[in-house]
């Protein structure tokens, strides 16, 4: 689609009182001094299509400073699209109400007209129109020089070209280079930047690993010369003459117990025993006989009826929980309103410098104000996004929150009926369990007689307890001494296993500096595709543009790339290039980007008295040439 500027005709607009200009195709030149208003004819386009100016700004003075009430700015364009004829007309008009009881009218603000083809038509409808002629974004790419190389942030700047130039991605560039076959294989599915980045954490972690190892080793190889010091061999010889010496006071304790009279008195006093056993058990027997099992709901009923409530009470506790989570959401969506109305009404005042207090240049004041109106976006923009997950969250939680009130009838009946069901419930009474005839005489004489036996064998031993307390104490200090010793020669056990792990940790150690290894090879061939894919990528880009060169990686330091999109001609970047060259070099992107787009649009040129000859460009050119001799517009 070609679309042409064939006249325009401006009045009331900005510093422009009346103006008609007729425009040819190729390049026109308008000519005027400064403050003569080039640059409002092309604000006065932006605004005619987009309703801003042509930095991009929406809320801009369009009526002339001082102007009378009344005064109406209009701006007509007579377009060429594709050889027919569009007239797109747009009007500021002043609106006017009469109040109750006054007989002045007041100022009610302002509205829009708008007309295609001298037809009237509402916002929408206008929009939509001019939408399906060109799109406002692609607008901006094609009229404007610096829209692409200067403007736009690298990342969208490479997104486009991929988009223009369809960038072939790893696997068709690993598929046509046998070198890299290997690399390959190990991709898989993922690019080759995946697979470095997976690379690079598993090199972290095994060098981690790798770098702790030799401390692990030191401190088994440290243990181990500890260990083999110890006197092994003698604390074996030293643990068989204890057990010895433990077994000859054991004979020596049996020799002393070998009286018949408290042998006989051990006797008498087991057999009581075991007829007090026999008692015991014949009682238990009798007290099973009479048992009668009584099956008693009380727990189970209290089970139920704590389940009921417990019920309840969480469907409560997350109803009350809903409801206060869904006021507290209202809250703070009333909230993200009331900073959204007052960021909406911030107005720009920076139009001076803080340090001097000078009014800043039209540049670096145009400048400010487009920070401004971004940072203003970009902060609604976010209250936006807020707003919908927050408002998304409370649709969850009121479906939530229906679903449990509509739970709870139900589980107030249940809890009732459980309530009532165990108030209701009476135990049956439990069985009358007595014990054997005779059987607390029959025990009692019989724990009497037990207890006689045991003050018989008191008396027998009082005479041989003191040998018996000599040989129990060697008896124990013997022990001990073989409980050191046993610690002792367990320690053995403690350097074998050492000594053993001291082996696995070295062969773990060349196991991990051959895998580091074997990851740093594989990050090289990483690395060294990465070149491979940069000579690749910036010729199928850079063979789209005649002067335009297109810089996608730069190298770091550490010999790695680093994505970027930086425009350079030979060699030199955007930044450091003159006017005229950077004007050429956006010619010869928008070139490019009208052929891709299908799109040719009218193309303003600012300062273009700066450039002697002009890139060949296929679209409409509108020179904005600063003349000191023409104090009043002049188009060529």
């Amino acid at each position: 689609m070609n679309i042409e500027i064939r006249s325009m005709d401006i009045s009331n607009f900005k510093g422009i009182h009346s103006l008609h200009l007729d425009f040819h195709s190729g390049v026109n030149t308008l000519y005027g001094d400064n403050a003569t208003g080039k640059t409002t004819v092309y604000d006065a386009l932006t605004w005619l299509l987009f309703g801003k100016d042509s930095h991009g700004n929406s809320t801009f003075s369009i009526k002339p400073t001082g102007a009378a009430s009344g005064v109406m700015p209009e701006v007509t364009a007579v377009l060429s699209v594709n050889g027919e004829t569009l007239t797109l007309r747009k009007t500021l008009r002043e609106r006017w109400e009469k109040h109750r009881g006054s007989a002045e009218s007041r100022f009610a603000g302002n509205t829009t007209d708008y007309f295609v083809d001298d037809v009237p038509r509402k916002e929408g409808e206008y929009k939509r129109i001019i939408a399906g002629y060109i799109d406002e974004a692609q607008f901006k790419l094609l009229t404007s020089v610096y829209a692409f190389a200067r403007d736009m942030h690298w990342k969208d700047r490479r997104a486009l070209l991929s988009e223009i130039c369809g960038l072939p991605d790893d696997a068709s560039l690993l598929s046509g280079a046998p070198q890299f076959s290997e690399l390959a294989e190990a991709v898989g599915r993922r690019t080759v930047d995946d697979y470095k980045a997976a690379l690079m954490a598993q090199r972290k972690g095994a060098n981690a690993s790798l770098n702790t190892l030799p401390v692990r080793i030191d401190e088994c190889e440290r243990m181990v010369r500890e260990l083999a010091g110890l006197p092994f061999e003698q604390a074996r010889r030293t643990a068989e003459a204890l057990q010895n010496d433990r077994a000859r006071v054991q004979t020596d304790l049996a020799k002393l117990d070998g009286d018949s009279l408290i042998v006989q008195a051990e006797n008498e006093r087991d057999a009581l025993n075991n007829q007090l056993r026999e008692l015991e058990n014949e009682n238990h027997a009798h007290r099973d006989s009479q048992y009668v099992p009584v099956e008693d709901e009380t727990a189970n009923l209290m089970h139920a009826d704590e389940q009921a409530q417990e019920a309840l009470g969480q469907a409560k506790r997350i109803q009350s929980d809903l409801q206060q989570r869904i006021t507290g959401g209202n809250a703070r969506l009333d909230d993200y309103r009331a900073r959204w109305r007052a960021i909406d009404k911030e107005q720009f005042t920076g139009g001076t410098c803080p340090t001097c207090g000078q009014t800043l240049p039209a540049a670096e004041l145009e400048a400010a104000k487009k920070r401004f109106e971004t940072s203003k976006q970009d902060r609604k923009n976010g209250l936006l996004e807020d707003s919908k997950l927050l408002k998304a969250d409370i649709a969850s939680m009121q479906t939530r929150l229906q679903e449990v009130e509509t739970s709870l009838p139900g589980l107030q009946a249940a809890a009732d009926q459980a309530a009532h069901a165990l108030a209701d419930y009476t135990p049956p009474a439990a069985p009358v369990i007595e014990d054997l005839p005779d059987y607390a005489r029959r025990k009692e004489a019989i724990t009497r007689s037990i207890d006689d036996c045991n003050r018989r064998i008191e008396r027998l031993r009082t005479d041989k307890q003191a040998e018996r307390d000599r040989l129990e104490g060697e008896y124990k200090t013997i022990t001990s001494r073989i409980l050191e010793n046993d610690a002792m020669l367990a320690k053995e056990q403690t350097l074998a296993d050492t000594r053993r792990r001291v082996t696995e940790l070295q062969d773990e150690q060349r196991r991990a500096a051959a895998e580091v290894e074997e990851m740093d090879r594989m990050i090289e061939l990483c690395e060294e595709f990465a070149r491979f894919r940069v000579q690749s990528v910036e010729q199928s880009v850079n063979s789209k543009f005649r002067l335009a060169r297109f810089r996608l990686f730069t190298e770091q330091i550490n010999g790695g790339l680093a994505d970027c999109c930086d425009v350079v001609v030979d060699g030199v970047p955007y930044a450091d290039l003159n006017s005229a060259m950077q004007i050429n070099v956006g010619l010869d992107i928008i070139e490019t980007l009208s052929q891709h787009y299908d799109r040719r649009v009218p193309l303003f040129i600012d300062n273009a008295e700066s450039v002697t000859k002009l890139q060949e460009i296929s679209a409409q050119v509108v020179r904005l040439a600063v003349s000191a001799e023409d104090k009043e517009l002049r188009l060529e």
